[in-house]
Order: structure tokens, then sequence, then C-alpha cells
């Protein structure tokens, strides 16, 4: 891992508790998980997502095409952070672009920090850990909506929403060097509410190009966001009512 002060451990595993799995594309990567056993060493004590546990590490389940792009040996990979925890729903896989093996994106949480992203790149040379900035305090979190080439220029943008039920920011990240740099915002959008186990919104793609699909900070309207050079333009979808109503959205309808 190159220049940041977050420590790993790597081993090989067998059965775990599996909590929360997100499936891949059954050729490279079978499945990248939370798991929540063993317990993170100390509490964060955060009960944003409802009763989701306080996941203490990550595990991947590589598959059968992964032989040529990833030479770590080992089938499945468990990496713990030493100090924090992951404050998600579930680990996204998501694609930067720059290698034949796709990349995780996670939020880390840390006592007196608050959230980050971070995004875990996988390859022949070993782990790579791409850090977003901390928000800074105590219980404030953010929620990814997702990761894609945003304004088509043929490289990745990562999104998400700082502190949604607080600041409601939009903020947008590229990638740079070990980090994550911003290069757009928004006020007044939304993507999570109290207590809730879920992300609403995300990505669609509804052949005119990647759109965030996102809700008023009343929770009143459905909103798509996109983006052109550095901008962020946003366009009413409709009324909010409810999750369904969402569903549709992501769907196109």
């Amino acid at each position: 891992m190159r220049g940041l002060a977050l420590l790993l451990v790597l081993m090989a595993t067998g059965a775990s508790a599996q909590e929360a799995c997100t499936q891949g594309d059954g050729t490279i990567l079978r499945q990248v998980c939370y798991l929540s056993d063993p317990p993170p060493a100390a509490p964060y004590g955060h009960t944003i997502l409802g009763d989701t546990p306080e996941w203490s590490s990550l595990s991947l389940d590589w598959g059968p095409g992964a032989d040529e792009a990833y030479s770590g040996g080992a089938r499945s990979l468990v990496m713990r952070l030493e100090g924090g925890i992951f404050e998600d729903v579930a680990p996204r896989i998501v694609e930067l672009g720059d290698d034949p093996l796709p990349e995780v994106l996670v939020v880390n949480s840390e006592a007196g920090q608050g959230a980050r992203a971070l995004i875990f790149d996988v390859n022949a040379d070993g782990v790579r850990v791409i850090a977003g900035p901390f928000i800074g305090q105590q219980n404030r979190w953010l929620a990814p909506v997702g990761v894609a080439d945003l304004d088509g220029d043929g490289l990745a943008e990562i999104a998400w929403v700082d502190r949604p039920h607080l600041a409601r920011v939009l903020r947008i990240f590229r990638v740079r060097g070990a980090g994550l740099v911003q290069v757009a915002e928004m006020d007044g959008v939304t993507n999570h509410r109290i207590g809730e186990d879920h992300i609403t919104g995300g990505i669609r793609n509804c052949e005119q190009g990647p759109e965030m699909v996102l809700v008023t900070s009343d929770w009143s309207r459905i909103v798509g966001v996109t983006m052109r050079g550095k901008e962020l333009r946003r366009r009413d979808l409709g009324p909010f009512n409810g999750a369904g109503s969402v569903d549709r959205a992501m769907r196109c309808g």
C-alpha cells in the first residue's frame, strides 16, 4: 500500500460469517462481502443505518478468470481495518477502468474522524488503497451514489452525498494518485433517511449517458443530476412517493 496510514491484514480464509454481499460477474470476481465476525476492536456506536452491524472486515472471492490479472495466490482474501469500521449497507463492485480487475468501493468510519470513502484496488502488485477525505467529526456519515464516467471524458467519477441528513451535499470526486480529489458539488439533495438500512437511488443510464437519481432535501421530489464538464445540472423526475417511485426512476420508468 502506497503512502496511506491504513493497516490491513490480508490472509487466505475459509468459511466465514458473510453478512452483506454483492455478487460479481462470477468469472473474475465471484462476490465481495462485509463481515461482522470477529467484531471490531472498539465499537463505533453510530446507528444511522438502523440495526445494520458494524462491519469489521471485507472478503473478496476470486473466480477462475482472475488468474491472468491477479497473481496474489489465494482464491479468497480478507481485509481487516486495524481501526474503525465499514459503515455501510454493502460493498460496491466498481470499474475505474485502469486495469482488468474491478475495484471495491466502501465507507470507512473512525472515532473522532467520521466517515470517508475508500477504494480497494487489488491487482498483480498487491493492494492499492485510494482514500477520500474524512468528514472530520465523529458520527458524521456519507452515502455513496455510485461510480461512472459522468461527464463522458473517459475517466471514472465517484459520487456520494456528504451528510445526507445534515449538509445534504452531492460531491463528485476523481482518483488522483492514492487519493480522491473533488471536482464538483451540488447542494439540496439527499439519498438516505436516519435509521433506514438502504440507500435511495443511484446511477442510471437511460440511453443518454449516466444520470444520478437522488431526492430533494425535503423528500418531496425525485431529481436526476448529470455532469457536463465541472457543472452539475438537475432536472425533476416526478414526486417522491416512497421507494417504489425511485425504483421506477432507476428503471427509466
